[in-house]
């Protein structure tokens, strides 16, 4: 098996000791030839995978977090529209997380350290468990996790800020960032026009929602220690899950954003604040307007201003290896809970 190691050395947990600790694992599968190369500027990884078929590799391991495994995709699948290649003659994808937040690999069912992902992977493709899975879509990009405009863009674009000038992507800083982007969101909310279809015939139409996310995925986070569930039912094998606040304004409003970003996952606590939350599952296709150019993220990573944006689900996207069945996640303590969030990388 050729597995060509796509590894972004700026990721959060990457070093040259972890390497020392995966490569070997990896080494223990019989048969398989791995050739690696470092990622060296953004979109590096997508120019790297741009037109690979089955015949060059039989599997791309992305080594890095959530942007790399986007920029993967967004190589190996090409422009949305151009054509959907026929996932069997792509090469498959493998992941094991070093990134901040790890949402992909954590939602696939992979353990959250890079040395066990590893360990288990090399499992996986002993054994070639393997799965295809739906991806967003994007204009004429794809996504795997989610994408949207609003408050979740706006703290995505200032950690990245944050990161140019040198300061670690830790979950601490996007709680900063977040109750940053909140205060000043409401003097000045974004007003987000949404419609979206799903393949069943149900429709949804919202005007000016202040924020608004499309999720591929069920938990998605910035918040390594607090999962985001605004989908309960979503997961790789179905449509795009709609999640958006109708207000942020009261009591409610700091309710809402709360209940965004893991708290308050009760059921008195989220019968309190639906009236501000909104949910449609199984999208197919999504419009997203806004009247003036507003900040937009897929993945976790900012994308630059967009005053429309047209999303949409493809199923049978990419063949990728993953467990049956996800790894187990414990229960947190609070003690547990703020050690992550205060740890600085």
């Amino acid at each position: 098996m050729r597995v060509l190691m796509i590894a972004n050395p700026y990721s959060t947990s990457q070093s040259a000791d972890l390497f020392r600790r995966i490569i070997p694992l990896l080494r223990t599968v019989e048969g398989l030839r791995l050739t690696g190369r470092f990622t060296h500027h953004p979109g590096h990884a997508e120019e790297i995978c741009r037109g690979l078929t089955r015949r060059d590799w039989d599997v791309v391991l992305v080594v890095g977090g959530d942007g790399t495994v986007n920029e993967a995709l967004n190589g190996l699948l090409g422009k949305v529209g151009e054509g959907h290649p026929d996932p069997r003659e792509l090469p498959a994808l493998a992941v094991i997380p070093t990134g901040s937040a790890n949402v992909f690999a954590r939602a696939l069912g992979f353990p959250p350290g890079p040395v066990d992902a590893a360990r288990m992977l090399a499992r996986l493709i002993r054994a070639d468990l393997r799965r295809t899975i739906c991806l967003g879509t994007w204009n004429d990009r794809w996504f795997a996790v989610n994408a949207g405009f609003g408050m979740d863009a706006d703290v995505v674009a200032r950690v990245d800020e944050a990161r140019t000038l040198g300061f670690a992507a830790t979950p601490l800083r996007y709680l900063a960032v977040c109750l940053l982007v909140w205060t000043r969101a409401q003097r000045r909310p974004p007003h987000i026009d949404v419609r979206a279809r799903a393949d069943d015939g149900r429709t949804l139409d919202l005007r000016g929602v202040p924020l608004f996310v499309a999720s591929n995925t069920n938990p998605w986070t910035f918040l390594g220690p607090l999962p985001v569930v605004t989908n309960p039912r979503n997961s790789f094998d179905q449509g795009l899950g709609l999640f958006g606040l109708t207000s942020l304004q009261g009591a409610r409003g700091v309710a809402s954003m709360l209940h965004l970003v893991g708290f308050g996952h009760r059921s008195f606590f989220e019968d309190w604040i639906r009236g501000r939350t909104v949910q449609f599952d199984d999208a197919a296709d999504v419009v997203l307007e806004c009247p003036a150019p507003q900040r937009f993220q897929a993945d976790g990573e900012y994308e630059g201003e967009f005053a429309r944006a047209e999303l949409g689900s493809r199923r049978d996207a990419i063949e990728v290896f993953a467990p049956r069945r996800a790894y187990p996640v414990t229960s947190r303590t609070w003690r547990q809970v703020v050690r992550d969030v205060f740890r600085v990388h």
